[in-house]
């Protein structure tokens, strides 16, 4: 790209070359399992074990599922592989960024041994800022196997024309 904007980062051929594999291969899949299928399962799975109260047994069963959900991608079948106007492409493409998303949502939600905000755990009722006052981040590889990384809250403000909110649990 020669007129790139000063911006813009470079991104490398096996990059792009990767990228358009995975398109190439969803658009042209062949297997037995239509994606809908997968689709309303994948939602099912996330209602029943990542709800607003969980505990640990109810997740790792829901990690168990999604990651069967997660493999069944491999084996689905497209009914239309044009690039015009395919809905059924652009559904597939969104279904396998959801795929990625709820295993992120499983495993993190499984790591966090809390509860703070809206991430209420049964098995866990308590805030702990000691251990969990940190953003997280988790990755998911190809296998469909978590990856975590975590980052420090910060707390203060980034100007002293306010004051810094204490810390306080969320009470309803």
């Amino acid at each position: 790209l020669k007129d790139k904007p000063e911006n813009h980062i470079d991104i490398s051929a096996s990059t792009i070359d990767k990228i358009l594999s995975r398109f190439n291969s969803i658009k042209n899949a062949s297997g037995d399992i239509n994606p809908s299928e997968i689709r309303d399962s994948m939602q099912r799975t996330m209602q029943r074990y990542a709800p607003v109260y969980r505990d640990q047994e109810t997740m790792d069963k829901g990690i168990e599922i999604m990651k069967g959900l997660y493999n069944d991608f491999s084996n689905i079948k497209l009914s239309d592989s044009s690039l015009i106007w395919n809905t059924d492409l652009a559904e597939t493409l969104e279904l396998n960024n959801l795929l990625y998303q709820s295993l992120a949502t499983l495993y993190s939600a499984s790591a966090r041994t809390e509860s703070r905000g809206s991430h209420a755990r049964d098995d866990y009722p308590e805030r702990d800022d000691n251990n969990w006052l940190k953003h997280s981040l988790v990755s998911i590889d190809e296998n469909g196997e978590a990856k975590y990384a975590y980052r420090n809250v910060q707390l203060d403000t980034l100007t002293d024309e306010m004051e810094t909110v204490a810390l306080k649990a969320r009470t309803y």
